[in-house]
């Protein structure tokens, strides 16, 4: 794909989702993930010949909208879910093909959801009515930049080649049946709520007995009291069980003393940091 496809891709892409500003993940072959926070469309622009770079020597570029937005990501969906989709009233603002007959969509809202959780909740329900990757289902969750390629080894074509991520639609618009499902997700939040103040969970807590509790990691031998790296074994044995960033955060900052991380913000980007590469891990595997 030549530079002037690419820059067309990324220009439509943006201008479908429709931000003001947008933050980028250049996540490297050695698992290590570059963060470039509050870009506006210009800046990426500036920065499609080094991002180009990068994904030639192997890293996935990735991009989200950067704080409260009005979208939600939906990963690794069908061409039927997607038709499945816009037939029950959710038209997508835009899909992104990531490899041959694989998809993403991003659906717009047509409002910020300022509640984090609340956006989070939006997406699971999204994913739990029409498929894909229930670990893609966060409010913050990075999805593909088109026009560069996916490197994932399980996704090489045949000739050897990483497939090109390529935009499929970008229309931009507010699905046909944004305001039913919104009053819905509000309401599941505020039951989920509940039930949280009653039972004394969080909500990544409300969940099945397939995945260890956090505390068993730290307690565990094999980590010798190193609580960090005890941190980050769980958390890629939550991802790999569809745990979202926002479910892995939500436990780290709640289920032990940070203070030697220093304030609540290196707290919070301690937690945040652990949690995108554990997402991020689990994915590149699949």
């Amino acid at each position: 794909m030549s530079s002037v496809i690419t820059h067309s891709h990324v220009r439509r892409q943006l201008a479908a989702m429709a931000c003001d500003y947008f933050d980028l993940g250049i996540l490297r072959p050695d698992g290590r993930m570059l963060l470039r926070e509050g870009w506006t469309v210009r800046c990426i622009e500036q920065a499609i010949q080094q991002l180009r770079r990068e994904n030639a020597r192997g890293a996935h570029i990735f991009v989200r909208p950067e704080g409260a937005h009005p979208l939600s990501l939906l990963d690794d969906l069908s061409a039927d879910a997607i038709a499945g989709m816009k037939e029950s009233g959710f038209q997508p603002a835009l899909v992104i093909e990531t490899s041959p007959y694989n998809f993403q969509a991003w659906l717009n809202h047509g409002r910020a959801v300022a509640d984090h959780f609340v956006s989070t909740l939006a997406a699971k329900e999204l994913t739990r009515r029409f498929g894909g990757d229930p670990s893609s289902a966060d409010w913050r969750h990075f999805g593909r930049l088109a026009g560069f390629t996916n490197q994932k080894p399980g996704r090489k074509l045949e000739s050897g080649l990483p497939p090109f991520v390529r935009l499929r639609e970008y229309n931009g618009r507010v699905y046909g049946a944004a305001k039913e499902f919104l009053a819905h997700v509000a309401a599941l939040a505020a039951k989920t709520r509940r039930e949280r103040d009653t039972y004394g969970q969080s909500p990544s807590q409300l969940r099945d007995g397939s995945t260890r509790p956090l505390a068993d990691f730290h307690a565990d031998l094999r980590y010798a009291g190193d609580l960090h790296r005890a941190d980050m074994a769980w958390a890629v044995h939550a991802a790999s069980r569809g745990f979202s960033e926002q479910q892995i955060r939500y436990d780290i900052l709640h289920a032990r003393v940070l203070t030697k991380k220093g304030g609540a913000s290196r707290q919070r980007d301690y937690a945040d940091r652990t949690a995108i590469k554990a997402v991020n891990r689990v994915q590149s595997l699949r």
